[in-house]
């Protein structure tokens, strides 16, 4: 399962079952990832912003993922 994340995707992160093995695909911190990439993964995912921040640092974008992926395989 290849996730990529965008500002602009349409679905919650939190929404999505990561199903192994996932590999993420994390773009820059204010575009994403560009068309072309996004075009490549099965699923695209957001991380929602609250007040006027419109984006996070890479790694603290894939900290979160990590730990939700991380979550959801404990749970199980």
């Amino acid at each position: 399962m290849l996730v990529g994340t965008s500002p602009g995707a349409l679905t919650d992160y939190q929404a999505v079952r990561y199903q192994p093995p996932a590999l993420l695909f994390i773009g820059g911190e204010r575009e994403g990832l560009s068309r072309d990439h996004q075009a490549l993964c099965d699923t695209m995912v957001k991380i929602p912003m609250v007040g006027g921040c419109d984006s996070l640092n890479l790694a603290i974008a894939a900290g979160v993922m990590l730990y939700e992926i991380f979550t959801q395989r404990r749970g199980s």
